[in-house]
């Protein structure tokens, strides 16, 4: 576990020129890699003349791709159809940019039927796990977020002992929020599981609700922690930082998030 990251919002990007800041901002933070996110909310443009100059003659790489917010195991045919070509198209545009790990939402069948969402997201999973691993991509799926089934640590251990193949790409404050879980406890038992890892903090405090979204470092998260047994696990992936928040995510802060939040994590990374 060597390289650091951090998340590039595609929305915000128009053209190759701002994605290209971003790039340069992390070559001269000493960053290795860049994470496109694209949510299919905001519109979905897998333009890969766009994204592919903004890496040229640079040592920064794509560390990754993630692609939110699309049903792949929707009741209704027509939109898995749909939701089937645009993975496709989106697995495409990762291999031709040179990118190893795409990760994906699971999708809901049913809220009230586990078992059955977990049956049509095997047949879908598998298939789109082949089309990966036949151009070289490791392929994840985040956990408990708005359009995911699996929102529990109970849900999880179904999954994965139906799916042997699944894979996670991990973020502790999202097990937190959305699956009313403890990270450390997900990490210990699934950590064999992730190959993909974002890092964004949390603190909470009193009993008035009290919530905030710092900068990684600043606040509840024991990051020496949890990189301890991402090591244990034998993770040899990216840590993607993730500027989170209403202060944050916006864009004029979120070279600050990045900056401070590398300045905190490399001190517990081997490299």
């Amino acid at each position: 576990m060597n390289k650091i990251g951090f998340i590039v919002e595609m929305k915000d990007c128009k053209d190759s020129s701002d994605l290209r800041k971003w790039v340069d901002l992390a070559e001269q933070q000493g960053i290795d890699g860049v994470e496109l996110l694209f949510n299919a909310k905001a519109g979905l443009d897998f333009d890969v003349d766009k994204i592919k100059p903004a890496f040229e003659h640079t040592p920064v790489v794509p560390a990754a791709c993630g692609c939110w917010w699309l049903n792949t195991i929707s009741p209704d045919a027509d939109e898995r159809a749909e939701v089937r070509e645009k993975m496709h198209q989106f697995l495409d545009m990762v291999d031709q940019i040179g990118c190893k790990m795409a990760f994906f939402n699971t999708g809901e069948f049913d809220p009230e039927d586990v078992d059955k969402n977990i049956q049509e997201f095997k047949k879908e999973y598998l298939s789109y796990k082949q089309y990966a691993d036949e151009r070289g991509i490791t392929l994840a799926c985040y956990l408990g977020h708005g359009g995911n089934f699996v929102r529990s640590r109970e849900i999880l251990r179904k999954l994965c002992a139906e799916i042997p193949e699944f894979n996670l790409k991990v973020d502790p404050v999202g097990i937190m929020r959305n699956m009313k879980a403890d990270p450390y406890e997900i990490i210990k038992e699934f950590g064999g599981r992730i190959v993909h890892f974002h890092a964004k903090d949390i603190f909470r405090y009193g009993d008035d609700n009290f919530e905030i979204e710092p900068i990684v470092g600043m606040g509840d998260l024991r990051w020496n922690v949890m990189l301890g047994m991402l090591y244990h696990h034998g993770y040899d992936g990216y840590i993607v930082i993730e500027p989170h928040g209403p202060i944050w995510a916006k864009p004029k802060n979120r070279w600050k998030a990045v900056v401070l939040g590398k300045r905190h994590i490399e001190q517990f990374m081997v490299r």
